[in-house]
């Protein structure tokens, strides 16, 4: 008998259980714990080295063993949120190509696309965004930065088209128009957010950044994170509402009623039929000694005999 080899098992990948990807929702909520957890390492470290500084100058400049861990890089946080802003991009770029394509007839860079998101933030959040002082206390600190390097000389802002003279004019709108034109502000504090970004990003060719520039950073990282807590408030008030079991009810019979007055007519009861709908209110009056009203009948069809007559 010859030998035949068997074939390994096999299973069709259809009937292969997959993992269902994590909702926008999650992948901003995990980015957001982490960022938060890196803040509070940096906040540890930089207690601990205050207790440090004590303790040295109490036992005056004897050698002292400190076994404490070693705070974080101080552009890490801010690259952790600018992770959430990734995913909750993921649903709105469509909805910006389709509109930068038929009002200016191209397609939206990144930036574009998250200042379009920021714009689209309620107008209470974004109100409160814009009113932050740090958008103008970051502009006072880049007055001592060479910042023409810094956005000149970086690969990434070269790719996304981020020039000095896109610089400029978010500069510009951001100190004429902010609070006036929303758009143009919200697409501001997106070039802005995004040139931080492209200069604390390691795998980035630059000449200059700020991956040690605390005075930048500290400004930045406050900003991006009310931005990215604005952001995920919003993409939970949706899931909530779309998820509220409870209020399904209120809202079908409120949607119901709606409906019936946009269309003209009478609001039907909750239990009338599909077909013919019971109308509220009292019945229409009769005359009195009349019988129950009843709709007029037809008049009786000729029949064809009398027709060809």
């Amino acid at each position: 008998m010859p030998f035949t080899s068997k074939l390994p098992p096999s299973v069709a990948e259809s009937l292969k259980l997959k993992k269902p990807e994590p909702s926008v929702l999650v992948k901003a909520r995990t980015h957001q714990s982490r960022a938060e957890k890196l803040r509070q390492q940096e906040e540890e470290a930089t207690r601990d080295s205050l207790l440090q500084q004590f303790e040295d100058k109490k036992n005056r400049g004897r050698a002292v063993d400190h076994d404490r861990p070693e705070a974080p890089k101080p552009h890490l946080e801010f690259l952790e949120r600018w992770k959430v802003l990734e995913a909750a991009l993921g649903p709105i770029t469509e909805k910006a190509t389709r509109e930068y394509a038929a009002k200016l007839g191209e397609e939206p860079r990144p930036h574009q696309v998250l200042g379009h998101l920021l714009a689209n933030l309620p107008r209470p959040r974004l109100d409160a965004l814009m009113r932050n002082e740090r958008w103008a206390k970051l502009n006072v600190v880049w007055g001592h930065r060479p910042m023409a390097k810094v956005v000149a000389d970086n690969e990434l802002l070269q790719d996304l088209g981020i020039t000095w003279t896109t610089f400029v004019d978010a500069k510009r709108d951001l100190k004429f128009q902010l609070g006036i034109q929303s758009y143009k502000s919200a697409q501001a504090m997106a070039v802005y957010l995004t040139v931080v970004r492209a200069a604390c990003e390691p795998k980035v060719r630059k000449t200059a950044n700020f991956v040690n520039d605390e005075a930048v950073l500290d400004l930045a990282k406050e900003l991006l994170r009310e931005v990215t807590t604005h952001v995920v408030d919003c993409l939970q008030g949706a899931h909530d509402s779309f998820f509220a079991v409870g209020d399904r009810a209120a809202q079908g019979e409120q949607f119901r009623i709606d409906r019936a007055k946009r269309s003209g007519r009478a609001v039907p009861d909750a239990d009338a039929p599909k077909g013919q709908p019971a109308l509220r209110g009292p019945p229409s009056p009769t005359r009195p000694g009349a019988g129950p009203s009843s709709p007029p009948s037809s008049p009786p069809r000729p029949s064809p005999g009398a027709r060809k007559a």
